[in-house]
């Protein structure tokens, strides 16, 4: 049996989900994702921060126009607050003083709530700093993001028709429309959207679309439980130049190296030396002694070669529409990000607030990619 739809959506993550919700009431669509969750490879395991300012220009003006929407969502998204408090504290000591007073400047100009924090303030926190540790930099607006109440909200308001274990085994084209095989049946339908996150790469070769040079790359991140600290209100805690994060999760912090080494897409795993290389820089700013973990994870972010995502059709096959290379930034950007592909998929108007900030057809367009282009990212 076939079915029949009017848009077929490869990957159920972040990205897919925010694209059916856009097309809700408009569309009939068909979610396809390969794994019995839909969150399995990126979106459940992010770092679940709202950072507007961080990322290549187009992710960083998505992510700043989507504050809005995760701040107040529309009613009935969801039944939970999409972020609670956290901020973004950065710590420095004499070496880096010129590093974090730059930053300070570029925040205070972009009128962001930047605060400069002498050692006795961050003590005065209940911070275990090490002696290294000189001056800090407060950035009061990052906040946590409830991932779960976001991606649910997206899939739960989408109406679209959602297949899991489902993975493309074939694509192929009948006349005007993309046929879809896949172990739960076939699905038909003029528009195939491409937003497999690691795999968009894998999924244009099935489909004859060239690559457009994505490279997924590795995020490491551990757990530590820290009875002896109150952690709980603590901000994310990085250095200058964010070489690692710890964040407070749980009973404990979460810590990443910040990673980004380039791997082939498919499941990928911690590495303890990735996880040494954490602790040993986070132990140079905070004085807490961990032992194993509680538990340690790898996630995938992928990037294209200017680091930007894609949201349009491609050049030379009709009806095969790009939309990936988030790189990491994927959370925070989806309510903008979904809107400007939505327009585009629709052939509609890009909302003037989203185009003045530099969201347009053409910047976002796999056009701008060369032909199976590829560089590490990092």
């Amino acid at each position: 049996m076939t079915t029949i739809a009017d848009v077929i959506i490869i990957g159920a993550g972040i990205a897919g989900a925010s694209l059916a919700w856009r097309l809700r009431g408009t569309r009939r669509v068909v979610l396809l994702e390969a794994e019995d969750s839909p969150s399995h490879h990126s979106t459940g395991r992010s770092a679940a921060m709202m950072t507007p300012y961080a990322g290549a220009p187009l992710i960083r003006a998505a992510s700043v126009a989507s504050r809005a929407f995760l701040l107040a969502p529309s009613d009935g998204f969801s039944d939970a607050s999409l972020t609670t408090p956290r901020g973004v504290l950065r710590l420095a000591g004499e070496a880096e003083l010129a590093a974090l007073d730059a930053a300070h400047d570029d925040g205070i100009a972009e009128g962001r709530p930047f605060k400069r924090m002498t050692r006795a303030e961050l003590m005065a926190m209940g911070l275990p700093i090490t002696d290294r540790v000189v001056r800090g930099l407060l950035d009061t607006e990052p906040r946590d993001i409830d991932v779960d109440a976001l991606h649910r909200g997206f899939l739960k308001g989408s109406g679209a028709e959602l297949w899991l274990k489902a993975p493309a085994v074939s694509i192929s084209r009948k006349g005007p429309d993309w046929v879809v095989e896949t172990p739960k049946g076939v699905v038909t339908a003029p528009v195939l959207v491409n937003a497999a996150g690691a795999f968009a790469d894998r999924v244009a070769g099935l489909a004859g679309v060239t690559p457009r040079g994505l490279t997924p790359c590795k995020r490491t991140i551990a757990h530590f439980d820290l009875p002896s600290h109150r952690t709980g209100k603590w901000p994310l805690i990085a250095d200058p130049t964010f070489s690692f994060y710890a964040k407070p999760e749980a009973t404990g912090l979460v810590v990443s190296p910040s990673d980004a080494s380039p791997v082939d897409p498919g499941e990928v795993w911690p590495d303890d030396i990735d996880i040494a290389v954490a602790v040993d820089r986070m132990q140079g700013w905070l004085d807490i002694a961990v032992r194993r973990p509680s538990a340690a994870w790898s996630g995938l972010r992928s990037f294209f070669v200017d680091e930007d995502p894609v949201a349009g059709f491609d050049p030379e096959v009709p009806g095969f529409f790009w939309y990936a290379g988030q790189g990491g930034y994927g959370i925070q950007s989806s309510p903008a990000l979904s809107r400007v592909a939505a327009a585009i998929l629709c052939d509609a108007p890009i909302p003037a607030d989203l185009s003045d900030a530099g969201l347009t057809r053409d910047a976002l367009s796999p056009a701008r990619l060369s032909q199976s282009s590829r560089k590490d990212p990092i």
